[in-house]
């Protein structure tokens, strides 16, 4: 808690060790399991799967993507002890986070590849959400997994789904919007997922990256730059899940379905749910359904903010109610130990709209009390 506040992050991020997939693999998948080839320090390390790279954050990038001195020095004590359990809920208690749903980094980009075999997927999901389980129990109170899921299959997808929820206790799982072979959201191929979230009632969290494994990813154009890939992957790639899921029909096949965009900021939400209502105002989207893509929205949706001047706009047009609060702890481009603080300059933060986004709405989304 802090400053009179109970909050919840909706997207804390952990420091996968390197061996988690070399400990946690079935045995008779464990020759096949990821490599992990640089230090989990930060979220750059590469990954090696059945002798290939997974091309990503690769060496040769351009300058990282952020002086990271000021959250190096931050959390220098953290990484020395491995980004444990203990670590993470030490940083918590510095930021004055009472809840976090936990988002992987490494984990963010591992599955993004095309041709997997679907089973291999599947293993590779199953242990990192077994070690993120036994690492939720150190406070599982505190600490609540969101869990991976192998798109390659849908039913391994919701194999892992159920399993995660019902029997790991997790809160929900999460997708990179970029969809895998290309594939929209809408496409029928994952009606047998959307249909299980719906059932377990737990959220899907879209969640970006600048590194888009070996999937298209709409910051390609810029290369080795990957700040840029940053700058744009993360908002854009979000946009599109939002009017893919919307305008082609899944909220509306899928009424108990929750979606959440996250790291992605949420200044540009207002914009395209206009932009969508014009349109089918204006000529129709044929799969949509009979709501407005805003009605949609707030229906089913959330999105998260970091901290943006534009956000008591965004409350006045969206609704305290459809913003969750998050830290991005501990990426690079993280404000750890001062985004609260920095919430609390505005007056609408520091009143029912802040309360509410702090945690009030990222316990609704995620099925806490």
């Amino acid at each position: 808690m802090k400053s009179g506040f109970k909050i919840m992050d909706s997207d804390m991020h952990l420091r996968e060790p390197a061996d988690l997939w070399d400990k946690y693999m079935e045995p008779e998948w464990r020759e096949r399991a990821p490599k992990v080839l640089s230090s989990t320090a930060r979220s750059s390390a590469m990954v090696m799967i059945e002798g290939k790279i997974l091309q990503g954050y690769q060496p040769t990038y351009r300058g990282g993507i952020f002086d990271a001195t000021r959250i190096d020095k931050e959390i220098a004590d953290y990484r020395a002890q491995g980004f444990d359990a203990k670590t993470q809920l030490q940083a918590m208690d510095r930021e004055g986070l009472d809840v976090a749903a936990l988002y992987p980094s490494i984990g963010l980009g591992i599955m993004m590849r095309d041709d997997m075999d679907p089973k291999l997927a599947a293993a590779i999901a199953r242990a990192y959400n077994n070690w993120l389980y036994d690492f939720c129990q150190t406070d599982p109170k505190r600490l609540k997994g969101v869990g991976m899921i192998p798109l390659h299959d849908p039913n391994e997808a919701v194999k892992e789904a159920q399993r995660a929820v019902g029997k790991l206790e997790f809160v929900g799982v999460f997708a990179r919007p970029e969809p895998l072979r290309n594939m929209p959201w809408h496409a029928r191929y994952f009606d047998t997922v959307w249909s299980a979230l719906e059932e377990l009632g737990v959220p899907l969290g879209f969640h970006s990256a600048a590194a888009a494994g070996e999937v298209p990813q709409i910051g390609d154009r810029f290369g080795d730059n990957l700040l840029l890939r940053h700058v744009v992957s993360h908002p854009l790639e979000n946009m599109m899940a939002m009017a893919d899921t919307i305008g082609g029909g899944v909220c509306e096949r899928h009424p108990k379905l929750k979606l959440a965009f996250l790291e992605c900021y949420c200044g540009w939400v207002s914009f395209l749910l206009h932009r969508m209502d014009n349109a089918m105002e204006k000529g129709g989207f044929p799969t949509a359904g009979k709501l407005k893509p805003s009605e949609y929205f707030q229906r089913q949706c959330w999105i998260s903010t970091e901290h943006e001047k534009e956000l008591p706009m965004i409350i006045d047009l969206v609704g305290d109610d459809k913003i969750v609060f998050s830290t991005d702890y501990p990426h690079g481009d993280s404000d750890f130990r001062t985004r609260w603080r920095s919430f609390l300059r505005w007056t609408a933060c520091r009143t029912r709209a802040g309360r509410r986004f702090s945690g009030i709405t990222a316990r609704g989304l995620y099925g806490l009390a």
